[in-house]
C-alpha cells in the first residue's frame, strides 16, 4: 500500500536551521583570518606559482581582490557566507514538503549531516560543501531543461568544480543517476552525450595529475601571497606538492579500533536513511530498462561506493561521512520529492511506528542517535560528544 508524505516542516526545525546558519556566521566571521584556519588555508590556493589542482577559485579571488582592493581573506568570508546561505536555503527548499515522521528526522537531525561542520570546525569553510550545494542546483534546473541542455549544465558546472578540487569526481555518479532517473534513456545519443562529457571530465582530472606543484612552485605562490595580499599561506597550500602515494602512506596508522569505530560511525548516522531506503521502491519503471532491474537501496548503494575511495587515499574520514551522507540524503529526497520514489508500508514501517508512537523512547532515541555524538574530522581521533552544546559554548566564547 502507497503512503504519500504530506507536506509539514516543523518549526522547530526550521529554528533549528536558521540558528545552525547563524552559528557557521559567527564561526567564519571570527576565524577566516586566522593562519592556522586549514579551512580557509584551502581557499587561498591559486595559480600565481603555475597552474594546478585546487586553486581555481583562489586565481579568481586573487584576481578579484587586485582589481577592487577588497582583502583577499575578507573577500573569501564573503563568498563563504554566501553559499552557506544559498545552501541552507536549497535544503530548506527540499524539505519543507516533506512530513518529518520518525525516520525523516532521524535522517534530517544525523551527526554526519549539516551539523557535523559545525561540530568539528575543522570541517567548517571547507569546498566540499560546493558539491551538494552545485548537486541541488543542478536538481533544481532539471524540470526547466530537456536532456541535451541539462548535459550541458553539468558540463558547464562540473568542469569548474574539479579544478577547485579533484575530490569532485567521486561524487558525480549522483549527478549521472538522476538523469538516468529523469530521462528515458532508450535512445543510443543519450548515451552517447553521457560518454562524451565522462570524457571531458575524466581528462580534466589526468591533467590535474600531470600538474603537481613543486615546492618552489608552492614558495612562489606563498610570497605572492605575503609580499601582494599581505596573506600568509596555510596548510592547504603545502600540500599539493603530495603524491597520491603520500596520501596513502597517512594511513599506514589506521588500527583495528579506527576500522570499528568507521563502521559504528557508518551505522548510527546511517541508520535513518538506511530504515526509510529499505521501505521504498521506485514510483514508475516501465520506460527505464535501468530501474527495471534496480531498487533504490540497490541504486544508492551503487552511488555511496565511490564515495568509499576518498576513506582510501586521505586521512579526513569526518568530511567524507559528512559528504557521502550527504549526497546520498539530499539524492533521496531530491527523488521522493520529484515522484520517483514511494514509500511503502512493510514490516519496517509498522516496527517504526510503534518506536514512534512511545513519545518518550523516541525522544531518548532522537537524542542518542543524533545529538549525543558526533565523528571527528580525522579518522584516528575519538567520537565527539554533545555537538549542540559545544556549537553553543564555542559560539558564546567567539561572541563575548
Amino acid at each position: 500500500m502507497e503512503k504519500k508524505i504530506k507536506k509539514l516542516f516543523p518549526d522547530y526545525l526550521l529554528i533549528y536551521l536558521i540558528f545552525l546558519l547563524l552559528f557557521s556566521f559567527i564561526f567564519l566571521s571570527n576565524t577566516y583570518d586566522v593562519d592556522t584556519n586549514n579551512a580557509i588555508a584551502e581557499w587561498l590556493i591559486n595559480y600565481q606559482g603555475g597552474f594546478g589542482r585546487r586553486g581555481l577559485l583562489g586565481e579568481i579571488f586573487v584576481q578579484i581582490s587586485l582589481l577592487t582592493d577588497i582583502n583577499f581573506k575578507l573577500l573569501i568570508l564573503y563568498f563563504l557566507i554566501f553559499i552557506q546561505t544559498v545552501y541552507y536555503y536549497l535544503i530548506y527548499q527540499i524539505f519543507k514538503i516533506i512530513k518529518f515522521e520518525f525516520l525523516v528526522l532521524l535522517c534530517f537531525c544525523s551527526p554526519l549531516f549539516i551539523i557535523f561542520p559545525l561540530a568539528e570546525l575543522e570541517a567548517l569553510g571547507r569546498k566540499d560543501i560546493l558539491i551538494p550545494l552545485f548537486f541541488m542546483i543542478f536538481c533544481a534546473f532539471y524540470q526547466r531543461l530537456n536532456f541535451y541542455k541539462l548535459s550541458f549544465f553539468l558540463l558547464l558546472i562540473y568542469s569548474p568544480l574539479l579544478f577547485i578540487h579533484e575530490v569532485s569526481i567521486f561524487y558525480l555518479p549522483y549527478f549521472y543517476f538522476f538523469l538516468i532517473l529523469k530521462f528515458n534513456l532508450s535512445d543510443v545519443k543519450n548515451y552517447f552525450v553521457i560518454l562524451i562529457i565522462s570524457i571531458i571530465f575524466l581528462f580534466i582530472i589526468y591533467l590535474l595529475s600531470q600538474s603537481v606543484h613543486s615546492s618552489s612552485d608552492i614558495n612562489k605562490m606563498c610570497n605572492f601571497l605575503m609580499n601582494s595580499l599581505s596573506t600568509k599561506c596555510g596548510l592547504g597550500a603545502f600540500v599539493l606538492d603530495r603524491s597520491l602515494k603520500d596520501n596513502i602512506n597517512e594511513l599506514s596508522g589506521i588500527s583495528f579500533i579506527d576500522l570499528i569505530r568507521g563502521i559504528w560511525i557508518f551505522f548510527l548516522g546511517y541508520i535513518g536513511l538506511i530504515l526509510l531506503i529499505f521501505k521504498t521502491n521506485f514510483k514508475n519503471t516501465d520506460n527505464n530498462v535501468l530501474l527495471k532491474n534496480l531498487t533504490p537501496a540497490a541504486s544508492i548503494l551503487l552511488l555511496f561506493l565511490p564515495t568509499l575511495v576518498p576513506f582510501f587515499i586521505a586521512v579526513d574520514w569526518g568530511r567524507w561521512f559528512n559528504l557521502s551522507y550527504t549526497m546520498s540524503l539530499l539524492f533521496y529526497f531530491i527523488c521522493y520529492n520529484n515522484n520517483f520514489f514511494i514509500i511503502v508500508n512493510n514490516s519496517i514501517s509498522e516496527k517504526v511506528k510503534k518506536i514512534s508512537n512511545m513519545k518518550i523512547l523516541s525522544f531518548i532515541l532522537i537524542f542518542l542517535i543524533c545529538f549525543s555524538w558526533n565523528p571527528k574530522a580525522v579518522y584516528h581521533e575519538d567520537i565527539g560528544s554533545i555537538p549542540l552544546y559545544r556549537i553553543i559554548v564555542k559560539s558564546i566564547k567567539y561572541t563575548f
